[in-house]
């Protein structure tokens, strides 16, 4: 009779190990079909909706580096921005899909973005705690719209030649967001005037001017994250249950031996010296026209949007190129050398009648050589990352977080180095501009040159994967 009565209990207990058993061989079986899935492309409708997945970022920015004070955004902005991307990248990796952070900071942008412009007839204290707490916010979600959006090209993707293209849609919008928003701001303050008065041809009276700009910025962010949302399907070859066990615990092993390989510091060089190059020309190319006195009408306006139309050809020819060459290090040396030869341009600028022309063609030279390395960059940063999409959101926060870091210290480096004495430093930002773009696009290249092919460019028929 003890025996029987202990038979249930017993039968039981059997098949719970048998559906233990049966559970740990199925998370086997997941796990050896996500790590060895078979290589997935990403069709043309994909790629473009992937693209206008960072729009509301790329055309904040525009407005954020064009219309604000120089130090907030360069030093303040920059290094609030940098303090958050680490801590970005780790929570998108433990929480949630990607394409849900790309929304909440959409959200937050939405919300923060408008309120920066906004004239609030309030105390100064409580004006002033309005502004920060909207900053902060603006930035954090900035940070976390872009890190987020970086991500997803390794898990929508195992090939390397399919991120390329998804990099190079991302640069091509991007680009096209800039010059869409200096078409719109050109139409938005094109009837003000100065009325003779030195200093003063933007006022306080022109402050619903900013207000339309940053709601005209919000509608098209908002709305191309609709068209993002709805189009960007998640992969069907995804095992979703493990996936979310994997997103619920961070492997910090495999982010320690990523910190441990010496190839994350290469990549992370590259891509800072590429984005620290078109940075410095976009911000010094208009102080270097004001330090040479051209007389050229609409100068200050033209050149720069000479350089992001060149980019924008540029990004979008790049892949066309790709399958001319063996490898995209010959590539790369053509955009540094191209870069190159922008800062001599300028070094060499006769400052005479032919200095707008010398200008216009090194920033057409700026404009190119930069598309063609910060897309081969972001590529590699893609590669770097191979199948362990895991812990993608941190390593793009690891290589991000040198850019935006750097890009803050050395323009206030260059601004601490000028002298008083304008008659003793009348050619600083011709010098700034020339050494500092011809130096990082060396050094850019002299790294890029040290990372292994199989980081570089892998087959179309091979996912790109390295052991760490």
């Amino acid at each position: 009779m003890d025996r029987c009565e202990n038979c249930g209990d017993e039968y039981e207990r059997l098949l719970s190990e048998e559906d233990d058993r049966s559970s740990a061989a199925e998370d086997q079986r997941s796990e050896r079909t996500l790590h060895h899935r078979q290589p997935r492309s990403v069709d043309t409708g994909r790629r473009v909706a992937y693209g206008f997945g960072h729009v509301f970022n790329d055309i904040t920015a525009a407005i954020w580096f064009s219309y604000t004070m120089v130090f907030m955004q360069n030093v303040v902005g920059q290094t609030v921005d940098a303090l958050a991307t680490p801590f970005v990248g780790i929570m998108v990796d433990k929480f949630g899909k990607k394409k849900n952070w790309v929304l909440l900071g959409t959200v937050m942008e939405a919300i923060s973005f408008p309120l920066i412009y906004y004239v609030w007839n309030l105390s100064i204290f409580v004006t002033t705690l309005i502004y920060i707490c909207a900053i902060l916010t603006f930035q954090m979600a900035w940070a976390l719209v872009q890190i987020s959006h970086l991500s997803l090209i390794p898990e929508l993707t195992d090939l390397s030649l399919e991120r390329g293209k998804l990099t190079s849609i991302r640069y091509v919008f991007t680009v096209s967001t800039n010059i869409l928003m200096f078409i719109i701001a050109w139409l938005v303050f094109r009837g003000i005037r100065n009325n003779g008065n030195v200093g003063s041809l933007i006022g306080p009276n022109d402050s619903a001017k900013f207000q339309t700009l940053a709601l005209i910025a919000t509608t098209i962010g908002v709305f191309s994250a609709f068209i993002f949302h709805g189009l960007l399907k998640s992969s069907r070859n995804t095992n979703k249950k493990l996936m979310y066990r994997q997103n619920r615990q961070i492997n910090f092993d495999k982010i320690l031996q990523f910190c441990k390989n010496f190839h994350l510091y290469q990549v992370a060089i590259v891509f800072t010296t590429c984005k620290l190059l078109i940075n410095i020309a976009l911000i010094y190319i208009p102080l270097f026209i004001n330090e040479s006195a051209i007389d050229e009408s609409g100068t200050i306006a033209s050149i720069p949007l000479l350089a992001y139309i060149s980019s924008l050809i540029t990004s979008i020819g790049v892949e066309y190129v790709k399958p001319c060459f063996k490898s995209d290090k010959a590539i790369f040396t053509i955009g540094s050398v191209i870069s190159v030869f922008g800062s001599l341009l300028v070094f060499f600028n006769p400052n005479n009648e032919l200095t707008y022309h010398y200008l216009c063609l090194a920033a057409v030279c700026f404009g190119s050589g930069s598309a063609i390395t910060s897309v081969l960059s972001l590529s590699v940063t893609a590669n770097l990352i191979g199948n362990d999409t895991d812990c993608g959101a941190s390593i793009y926060s690891s290589v991000t977080f040198s850019d935006k870091l750097i890009n803050g210290l050395v323009i206030i480096g260059i601004e601490f180095m000028k002298c008083t004495d304008l008659e003793k430093c009348s050619h600083y930002y011709r010098d700034v501009l020339a050494f500092s773009s011809g130096s990082l696009a060396l050094i850019g290249l002299l790294v890029f040159l040290t990372i292994p092919k199989i980081l570089i460019k892998a087959t179309k028929s091979s996912s790109s994967h390295i052991v760490i």
